[in-house]
């Protein structure tokens, strides 16, 4: 029985020597998650208030590529996916470039406050989530 409990003893400590430690995926701070819920949000009302109007033309469609790429972020970051992170990434920069773009060569009467609220706040929500250190290294594993 004492050579059972010795050998036991002694294969335990091969084992702990031949499987190395689990790695602990960083945890993803609170503000990540908050954030992929506002862009979750934020799609949805602005999906509903396209769908009211009944109109399905090139216009929709073109309205609806934002409206996807944020509910693409906002679920690969509440999943904690690599991609949602370099998505939401790629996309905030995309939405500043349109952003500024309509702000400063397009002229009308409410483009400044469309590029606000449909370009540069999400961009800047999304920005303020994702490249602080902590959420980076969450979700890149540096």
């Amino acid at each position: 029985m004492a050579a059972d409990i010795h050998r036991i003893a002694y294969m335990s400590g091969l084992q702990s020597q031949a499987i190395p430690p689990a790695r602990v995926a960083p945890r993803v701070p609170w503000y990540v998650y908050a954030a992929a819920i506002l862009l979750v949000g934020w799609a949805f009302v602005l999906l509903i208030a396209w769908l009211s109007l009944e109109r399905f033309d090139a216009l929709f469609w073109r309205a609806m590529v934002p409206v996807t790429l944020e509910l693409a972020i906002g679920c690969g970051l509440l999943l904690r996916r690599r991609w949602g992170w370099l998505l939401g990434v790629a996309t905030a920069v995309l939405f500043i470039v349109d952003g500024l773009h309509s702000i400063i060569f397009v002229r009308g009467e409410y483009v400044v406050l469309d590029a606000l609220v449909h370009r540069l706040v999400p961009a800047g929500v999304i920005l303020a989530a994702l490249l602080p250190g902590r959420a980076r290294r969450a979700f890149l594993d540096e």
